[in-house]
This record gives C-alpha cells, sequence and structure tokens, in this order.
C-alpha cells in the first residue's frame, strides 16, 4: 500500500476526528471503518490514497450541521478547508467533494466519480455485529415513540432491506471482490431475520445495561 501523507493524516487526526467525538453511531469506529474500507479499494484499484483517506475521514463530519442533509454539509467543511490546498489540487478537492454529496448508502443513482462509489461501498456495514450497533442506537435517537426492542428491530431490520437490489443483492456500486464476499456473508446472515434479531437483542441488551442507552438520548448528538 502507498504511504498516507504523515503531515496530512496528522492535520486530520487533530482538526477532523474531534468532530466525531460526539458521536456514537458515527463516531471514530464506523470512521475507521470506513477508511480502512476506502484504503483497502485505493490500494485495490491503485487510486490515490491520500484522497481516499481524506473522503473518508469527512464523508460524515457535516452530521452535527444537518442530519438529513449531512453529505452536502460534510462536502462543504471539505471544499472550504483551506488546509487542503497544500495536499490537493483544485479539480481534487472537486472530486473529493463530489464523491462525500454521493456516499449515502440509500442512494439509488450511481455516484458521479469512483471515488464516490468507493466510499458510498466502504460506508456499508456488512458486519451484523457492527451494523447492530450503529443502527439501534440510531433507532433510539431518532424514533423515541419507539419504546420497546421489537419495535425498534422491525423498523431497522425493513430499513435495511430496503437496500436490496432489483438483482436480489445488497447493492455494490464497484461490485469489487473482497467486498462481494463480504456482502453475501452479510446478506446471508442478515437475511436469516430470526438470526439477525438475535445479534440486535445482544447489542439492545448491551446498551440498556451499561449506560450506553441514556447517554444516546441525553449526550450523543448523532441521528
Amino acid at each position: 500500500m502507498k504511504q498516507l501523507n504523515s503531515e496530512l493524516k496528522e492535520y486530520i487526526e487533530k482538526n477532523i476526528f474531534p468532530k466525531y467525538d460526539k458521536f456514537y453511531s458515527h463516531g471514530m469506529i464506523h470512521i475507521n471503518n470506513v477508511i480502512d474500507n476506502m484504503l483497502m479499494l485505493a490500494d485495490y484499484y491503485d487510486l490515490n490514497c491520500n484522497m481516499a483517506y481524506t473522503i473518508a475521514s469527512y464523508h460524515d463530519s457535516g452530521l452535527g450541521v444537518d442530519r438529513e442533509n449531512h453529505e452536502y454539509e460534510s462536502g462543504k467543511i471539505l471544499v472550504n478547508d483551506k488546509e487542503l490546498k497544500k495536499y490537493f489540487s483544485e479539480e481534487q478537492i472537486e472530486t473529493m467533494k463530489e464523491a462525500i454529496e454521493d456516499h449515502r448508502g440509500s442512494r439509488k443513482i450511481r455516484p458521479r466519480n469512483f471515488y464516490g462509489e468507493c466510499i458510498s461501498d466502504s460506508d456499508r456495514d456488512f458486519d451484523i455485529k457492527l451494523l447492530a450497533k450503529r443502527q439501534i442506537s440510531t433507532s433510539i435517537k431518532h424514533y423515541p415513540e419507539l419504546k420497546d426492542f421489537d419495535e425498534h428491530f422491525e423498523r431497522c431490520h425493513q430499513y435495511i432491506c430496503k437496500r436490496i437490489n432489483d438483482k436480489g443483492k445488497f447493492n455494490l456500486w464497484t461490485n469489487n471482490p473482497i467486498l462481494v464476499e463480504r456482502r453475501d456473508k452479510f446478506q446471508e446472515e442478515y437475511l436469516n431475520k430470526d438470526y439477525a434479531k438475535s445479534v440486535y437483542k445482544r447489542e439492545w441488551d448491551k446498551i440498556t445495561k451499561d449506560g450506553t442507552y441514556e447517554k444516546i438520548i441525553n449526550y450523543y448528538e448523532d441521528y
């Protein structure tokens, strides 16, 4: 794998990662997972690793501004960050902005550039335990009218199943073979609804007993 620019990496760690401090579903566990995926794809497709790292690092940074339109707010944060002009051309910055704007998993239209395809694919949680952790917390925060586990799980499961495409698969823009293998394993597990529910129930039991439930409601800011 190509070496990341150490100064760029240090800048992002000090100035961008703190934006995720009060996020749970979109905190650094998620961000680091997306970074790992993006760097894997950058290595696989011989992309600019510094662009890949930066896209992944900034892609959810706008959540604190506007949840529903966070991809556009994240793009604004990136394009308005003058420090990035030390490392990237205007054309590269525009490419990264477009990629971030197009990253959402619910998007039905193909991203405008290949970096956008890669960040959209990297953002997908093809790990049922990680997805359960993130989805349950988002549901608790965003749907306070749902009072018990069964209601939250049904909403979560229905939401993710809407991402199955007309070919009966969870969509991948790149069809990268590494991600396809992960996707297929995840899909088998997730569409076994009883198994998926057992995984989500373990996460529910954990966060309702260790104080995380209250922190999601009263402390964490992401929805």
